[in-house]
């Protein structure tokens, strides 16, 4: 009678030794994933990626879009959004830039 007990004994505790080493090595595998720095070239790859697509963007923006005037207001052509100021470089609410149209007998040549 002892002897089984011994044995059921041996079986827990290969059981508990398995559960034990399973998580030990769970949690190993997490911490070392999250120390290992990632590949230099892989993460150059993707900013130079990024940047190059966030430059297309702005390049895009770039390019002035003649401001709408209707009698007192001011108004930005792609959102239509009412600006205070005439002078304004950028829209404040898409950010797209842009300038007044100056009409050609508003426009005075120096002759020198």
């Amino acid at each position: 009678m002892s002897f089984d007990l011994f044995s059921n004994w041996n079986i827990i505790d290969r059981l508990i030794y398995a559960v034990e080493s399973a998580w030990k090595s769970l949690l190993e595998g997490i911490s070392s994933s999250s120390l290992k720095e990632p590949d230099a070239e892989t993460m150059i790859a993707v900013e130079t990626d990024y940047l190059r697509r966030e430059n297309e963007n702005l390049k895009k923006r770039e390019i002035p879009l003649y401001l709408i005037e209707e009698e007192r207001h001011i108004i930005c052509p792609k959102c239509k959004a009412q600006l205070s100021d005439p002078d304004i470089k950028y829209c404040a609410g898409c950010g797209q830039r842009v300038i007044r149209h100056i009409a050609a007998d508003r426009y005075k040549v120096k002759n020198e």
